[in-house]
């Protein structure tokens, strides 16, 4: 894929970044994808396999390269929030690369840019999700760009980037791959175009076997497949919460996001009218790609999954106003003042935002002592919390086990990891889900479990089955923290 990079485009990516940059590193650790992405990442540069010595229910390639990554550059937090940053900038960058292959206006693009910049603002971060979104858009990039093209090695091309998608999220990959390699059907007019159909659905389902076979392969050489299956596959079966889209999404207090939810379903009803009247085949792929982008909000319909499920339904939204604008006539004079006025926004935006969130950055408190958290804020009385579970843990002579979704940012400090326990969530716990975990505990004495106290809150998902056993079946022995002591 090439991109002729300009003078614009570098600006552009720089002011992009610093806007990331603002609200990232300035966060406090609190956020618990960010907590077990990373010490996914730091299990596997400290040598342990996924599945195997740790429990993890996505594919297993963006944990090795961030690994990878902490391996070279060190096993700190601060590290995957450069990822992040890079990640997120390049995924805002491709959107607007798209609009500039679709010929949108520049100041609908700058619209675009500034509604995403605006709902994506509380949720950048490193997982499967955003990543999965940066082959999506890649793969969007691709297709339009080469709306034509019928060459062998693009198909599979396009193929092998669908494939990557199936080894950070299977179930998401999956669907969004069979998507990729069918989607052309639409397309067929007669019958020499189905000949061109399946000899390129062939070729897109051979691109997309290779990087799932060469993961395959991988997990059999280090005796991690049959963890992999009971995990990704079959324990994907004990996960039961789910969040509904209406209540969460099209009743959110966000008018932005309360606005999109619902004006989605219009969006894609604009476009197949689109489709049917004049067959453009980028409109064709505009819906195609908006409506299997909803696959993030099922079956968890929440703000971070729907900002990752919305970019190319706003792309779409843009291609629309666009075709609408052109409709009613051409005011270029116009259109260079609001572009003009838009650009200004976007410079002195995202440089204020970058002052103050360094400014931020700089002013609160940085924690020096826990390792791998180093150089990232969290507030005083929190350190200590943290280091008064630590030095307990350590102190036993028995294994002390956290059966909590915070149980990570305990661990990570003094190098520790318990598998199923330190992610220790419904649907992430195995195919035999929280009875398996119950039978664990019946044939192990030897251990000191914490589970949350009352008068805290506890995660959504968190097994209660579990949580049931101990209390009626172990002996409380005290409380350290917000966790009651059960032997």
């Amino acid at each position: 894929m090439k991109f002729k990079i300009k003078l614009k485009d570098i600006s552009f990516i720089v002011l992009i970044a610093l806007y990331i940059t603002s609200n990232v590193l300035p966060l406090e650790i609190n956020n618990l994808d960010e907590i077990w992405n990373f010490n996914f990442a730091r299990c596997i540069a400290n040598g342990l396999i996924p599945y195997k010595d740790f429990n993890i229910i996505q594919g297993p390639l963006l944990p090795m390269i961030c690994g990878g990554l902490l391996k070279i550059f060190g096993q700190e937090m601060i590290i995957t929030r450069f990822i992040t940053i890079i990640v997120d900038t390049i995924i805002i960058f491709m959107i607007f690369k798209i609009m500039g292959k679709l010929k949108i206006k520049e100041f609908v693009k700058y619209i675009i840019v500034i509604i995403l910049a605006i709902i994506m603002k509380p949720y950048f971060a490193i997982d499967y999700n955003w990543a999965s979104l940066l082959n999506i858009l890649i793969i969007l990039y691709l297709e339009i760009k080469n709306k034509e093209n019928k060459k062998k090695s693009y198909n599979i091309l396009i193929g092998l980037i669908s494939g990557l998608l199936i080894t950070i999220k299977q179930t998401t990959g999956i669907v969004i791959t069979l998507a990729v390699i069918g989607y052309k059907i639409f397309e067929i007019r007669d019958k020499k175009e189905i000949k061109e159909y399946i000899k390129g659905a062939i070729l897109r389902t051979i691109g997309a076997a290779i990087a799932p076979i060469f993961m395959i392969i991988i997990l059999l050489k280090l005796g991690a497949l049959n963890d992999y299956i009971d995990y990704c596959i079959l324990g994907i079966s004990t996960f039961s919460n789910k969040i509904s889209y209406i209540d969460r999404l099209i009743k959110n207090s966000n008018i932005l996001i309360r606005f999109l939810s619902i004006f989605n379903i219009f969006t894609y009803l604009i476009l197949i009218y689109m489709y049917i009247k004049k067959s453009k085949k980028e409109t064709l792929i505009l819906l195609l790609f908006s409506i299997i982008s909803l696959i993030f909000v099922y079956p968890i319909s929440d703000e971070v999954h729907f900002v990752i499920a919305i970019p190319i339904t706003l792309i779409s939204m843009g291609y629309i106003l666009d075709k609408l604008i052109n409709k009613f006539g051409q005011y270029p004079k116009i259109e260079i003042i609001i572009t003009c006025i838009l650009e200004v926004t976007i410079i002195t935006t995202s440089i204020f935002c970058f002052a103050k969130g360094m400014n931020r950055y700089k002013n609160l408190n940085k924690n020096t002592e826990l390792n791998h958290f180093k150089y990232l804020p969290i507030e005083e009385q929190g350190i200590l919390n943290i280091k008064e579970i630590d030095d307990f843990i350590e102190s036993k002579e028995k294994q002390v086990i956290i059966q909590d979704a915070t149980a990570a940012l305990y661990m990570i400090p003094i190098n520790r990891y318990n598998k199923n326990y330190d992610m220790f969530l419904k649907g992430n716990i195995g195919s035999k889900g929280e009875e398996g975990q119950i039978e664990i505990l019946k044939n192990s004495t030897d251990k000191i479990i914490l589970i949350r106290n009352d008068n805290y809150q506890r995660n959504w998902q968190n097994p209660e089955k579990v949580r049931t056993y101990i209390k009626n079946n172990m002996k409380k022995t005290g409380q350290i923290g917000i966790f009651d002591i059960y032997e």
